[in-house]
């Protein structure tokens, strides 16, 4: 890290750090999952190249020139879908079939297009938001210490303080999921364990890896073909696996990434006042 004693300039340099390599690294997961793989679970479309190639190519030449933190505010504002309740998978969908319907009208042959956009739109949208939910971490420590602040007139305690009391809020969503749904939490209740007990930060971090992971890769396998098919975004069944699995998915996202955050602010945590 450069030298600074000022607090804003300290959360700059930290959060952009993290953000860049954390969004960069969610954005190229989703280009593979979209581009490159044969089984996307998007049946038989096929995403137009060009648009990917050019939304995907935008997006990361906007992280790029990421400085501030209030810039990534900015930036997660623009790439986010603009609904009243973002994290409502009925809301989502029906904005998303109202901008298919109202582009269609004005061009119908460009439905490959408009479907990959929209599909690119969507996906970048949930990255945006677990994200902005890591991030109010910083939004915590900013109010509460003061981004005027000399980072030597902060107390270690005061910082640690708001990092755990954040960090608990996303994860008692992680242990409530996990008590509703106790056959899936069986096989992340050790690294859950560690979140919870743990004082060493990196097994936190290496655990919120897995359980991500976990989440990501391995439970929706759970959930079979005729399910996928049949959901209907006009009708959610708050209770099926889709939308329980889906809001597992995003609890350990927003999890992982809170942890990784914290992490980083702990390993450059040698410049604030310790009590002796």
């Amino acid at each position: 890290m450069q030298n600074s004693n000022n607090f804003k300039e300290y959360i700059d340099q930290i959060t952009v750090g993290w953000f860049k390599k954390f969004i960069n690294q969610k954005i190229d997961n989703f280009k593979t999952g979209f581009l490159d793989d044969t089984d996307i679970g998007f049946n038989d479309f096929t995403p137009d190249v060009n648009v990917t190639s050019y939304m995907l190519n935008k997006i990361k030449l906007d992280i790029e020139k990421l400085n501030e933190y209030s810039e990534i505010k900015e930036f997660i504002s623009n790439y986010s879908l603009n609904i009243k309740n973002n994290d409502d998978l009925e809301s989502v969908g029906n904005s998303a079939q109202m901008e298919l319907f109202e582009a269609l009208q004005k061009n119908p042959n460009d439905i490959q297009e408009k479907i990959t956009e929209l599909i690119m739109k969507m996906q970048i949208n949930n990255i945006t938001k677990n994200l902005n939910k890591a991030l109010n971490v910083i939004d915590s420590l900013l109010s509460k210490l003061g981004q005027d602040s000399s980072l030597d007139e902060i107390d270690y305690e005061d910082l640690e303080y708001i990092l755990q009391s954040n960090l608990d809020i996303s994860l008692e969503k992680l242990k409530r999921w996990s008590v509703e749904n106790p056959k899936q939490s069986d096989n992340f209740k050790e690294e859950l364990q560690i979140l919870e007990s743990d004082p060493d930060f990196e097994k936190k971090r290496e655990a919120s890896e897995i359980i991500e992971h976990y989440f990501a890769n391995i439970i929706g396998q759970e959930i079979d073909e005729d399910e996928m098919e049949n959901i209907n975004v006009n009708n959610i069944n708050e209770k099926s696996k889709i939308i329980v699995f889906n809001k597992g998915i995003m609890i350990s996202e927003e999890l992982r990434g809170k942890v990784e955050l914290i992490n980083q602010i702990y390993k450059n945590s040698d410049v604030f006042k310790k009590t002796v």
